[in-house]
């Protein structure tokens, strides 16, 4: 007797089978099929098929007639033998019907051998795990809560708590979908639909493509590779994987007319590149700052950064997932370099358009990439997209259990209290306590703030209080830079001042404003302040810091920066290198591309090369030539007519 006979014969005698344990059903469907055994003739000259475990789990929706059979068979007689034969009978009718529909990778038959609930378990640990690996390690990335095992590696309990403040939900990195959620789909502009992901063959998260964009034929010339780490590097305290960028032969062919372009300062040029070779990531940031610096159209210029890194995106390693949290890429390399920036930008215009859940997602990828040194400063930027996000408990949670970088800034310390004060008034506490507490001890270890943040606030306070000893710098200002502590507090004014300016917040600030005054005036202060005022009043600016000044859009504070740093040209396709630069390019820029970033000549072959002298008819035939001689140095030569950045329409210029 079949399993599924049994189970009707269950709902015939009025058992119900989804409220009995799987121990219980058992036995009842062994009493029954010894009793059907012994009525039904026909069923006596059968070998007799024993339940299987897996019918019960997939609840004996097994194939597509076992709701009619059910019902056949409480309509006709209740008797089993009946039953059985309709149900039979009603089987063999519908085998035909199944058969031209059902497909040809259909499962094999259940075992009809018996099975006990130890066996079933022990076969089904089996099964978990036959699965494949790389199918567990995305759903372990996509929920945030893998400890690791599925990347290859064991973390520690440290760096699993570290882990889950990187790892990305895939399903916010999506603007044009908060807009949705935000205001309806009519709020969203259609320019043009979107690609799947079967016809990209690729699963994309970062980028979402456009049927409008340029085909990329093939690879945009940028490949990923696992990095071959060095014996002082080898150690790496988070546990992540690390990978390089590289640049093909092609892209560095036209690499080499890019930077031709940006050294003479040619708009059109670079343009003409992002147009023959539209998935070049170099031409396409460079022509997105043009576009955004000269007021031209930011929504083409943030489409233009999200197709870099849609080309960026088509050369990840397979193991490389921007959004586990464990994948590292190395920044000393300039062709890794160009990831973090876009990242950045991106970052810049999801904000710019209010999408400040997806912004926050983009900080904490652009942090997973190097959480130790955090080259672009997303330490500066991430608590303000959380708490514009409202995801105050991951601002209270990250203080809490960040450990690979210092947290140790005024941006943490007051946004940690604000995050608390939100949370109290979102359960309806009427005392703000704890938030009172954080905001008095953010206050009196970052006093400097004080003075700045509740004038562009406009917190109602006495101007006496705000000029009060405690609140002053302890150093006498450089007027020609800022200290490391002046900086930093500026950035935390410039960005946060407007989550400061509600009517709920400024009672608080006031509040907690009075409550230090009386720790001051008890000379109740802690030692952290000195411990901060000491480690942060410095004019040494720490390179990650300078450089996020530098992209960041403040132009106020540029003026702040280190003297060699704000004199210096730098290229907005790579401000700021590091010390240990690894640049393939170098050569092509004058030698040391750190002390000569915007050279006006320089020598190749004995040749020396005037960049002022570039204009007219003979300034292209120079600059050809420059070309040339680039081109033969790095021994590249011609390149090829079958460039993957090849525009269709420069495609169609070469045919005629």
């Amino acid at each position: 007797m079949s399993s599924r006979a049994v189970k009707r014969l269950l709902k015939e005698r009025g058992y119900d089978e989804s409220a009995e344990s799987n121990a219980l059903i058992e036995r009842r469907e062994r009493e029954l099929q010894a009793e059907a055994q012994a009525t039904s003739d026909s069923e006596e000259s059968k070998p007799q098929p024993k339940a299987n475990m897996f019918d019960l789990l997939m609840g004996g929706d097994n194939d597509e007639s076992d709701s009619d059979q059910s019902e056949l068979a409480v309509e006709t007689a209740p008797t089993p033998k009946p039953a059985v034969a309709a149900a039979e009978g009603k089987r063999r009718a519908k085998g035909k019907k199944k058969g031209k529909g059902k497909k040809s990778g259909a499962p094999p038959a259940a075992n009809d051998s018996e099975q006990t609930m130890e066996e079933f378990e022990a076969e089904l640990a089996k099964l978990q795990q036959q699965l494949p690996e790389a199918a567990v390690e995305d759903v372990r990335v996509e929920s945030g809560k893998g400890k690791g095992e599925a990347l290859g590696v064991v973390l520690t309990e440290e760096q699993q708590r570290n882990r889950a403040l990187l790892v990305a939900d895939a399903k916010h990195l999506d603007s044009e979908a908060e807009i949705r959620r935000m205001f309806g789909s009519a709020a969203v502009k259609d320019k043009g639909r979107r690609l799947g992901a079967a016809s990209l063959g690729k699963r994309l998260t970062l980028s979402h493509p456009k049927a409008n964009w340029p085909a990329m034929r093939a690879q945009a010339g940028i490949e990923m590779r696992a990095a071959d780490l060095e014996a002082d590097q080898a150690e790496d305290p988070t546990g992540g994987s690390w990978f390089v960028m590289e640049h093909s032969g092609r892209f560095r062919s036209v690499q080499a007319e890019f930077l031709a372009a940006v050294m003479t300062h040619s708009a059109d040029g670079v343009a003409a590149i992002a147009h023959h070779h539209p998935y070049h990531v170099d031409a396409l940031l460079q022509l997105s700052e043009i576009l955004k610096q000269t007021g031209g159209d930011f929504a083409e210029a943030g489409e233009l950064v999200e197709r870099a890194l849609y080309a960026f995106e088509i050369g990840f390693a397979p193991r490389f997932s921007a959004v586990s949290g464990m994948a590292r890429l190395d920044f000393r390399y300039v062709e890794s370099r160009t990831l973090y920036l876009a990242l950045f930008r991106h970052m810049q215009f999801m904000s710019r358009r209010g999408c400040w859940r997806t912004a926050f997602e983009v900080n904490k990828v652009l942090l997973s990439l190097d959480p130790v040194k955090d080259p672009y400063g997303a330490l500066l930027t991430l608590d303000f997209h959380a708490l514009k996000s409202r995801q105050y408990e991951y601002v209270c949670q990250f203080v809490s259990d960040w450990s690979w970088s210092s947290v140790d800034l005024p941006n943490w310390a007051f946004s940690r209290a604000l995050a608390e004060f939100m949370m109290e008034r979102q359960q309806g506490q009427g005392s703000a306590t704890h938030s009172m507490e954080l905001l008095v001890q953010a206050i009196l270890k970052f006093p400097t703030v004080v003075p700045v943040l509740w004038s562009k606030a406009n917190v109602g306070v006495d101007d006496v209080v705000l000029t009060h000893p405690y609140f002053q710098d302890e150093v006498i200002a450089d007027t020609s830079a800022m200290t490391h502590m002046q900086l930093v507090v500026q950035l935390f004014v410039e960005r946060h001042t407007p989550l400061y300016r509600t009517p709920e917040v400024a009672r608080w600030m006031q509040e907690g404003l009075l409550l230090a005054l009386e720790s001051i005036a008890r000379n109740d202060t802690p030692q952290s302040k000195q411990e901060a005022q000491k480690r942060l009043c410095t004019y040494v600016i720490p390179e990650n810091i300078s450089r996020h000044v530098l992209v960041a859009d403040l132009e106020a504070l540029k003026a702040g920066l280190p003297e060699d740093i704000r004199t210096a040209e730098s290229f907005a396709f790579d401000p700021l290198p590091p010390k240990d630069d690894v640049n393939v390019y170098k050569v092509l820029m004058g030698g040391d591309a750190r002390e000569t970033r915007m050279p006006g000549a320089f020598e190749i072959d004995g040749e020396v090369y005037d960049m002022e002298d570039f204009e007219g008819e003979e300034g292209v035939g120079l600059l050809q030539q420059m070309i040339n001689h680039i081109r033969l140095r790095v021994g590249l030569g011609a390149a090829d007519a079958d460039d993957p950045g090849t525009s269709s329409d420069e495609e169609g210029v070469e045919e005629q």
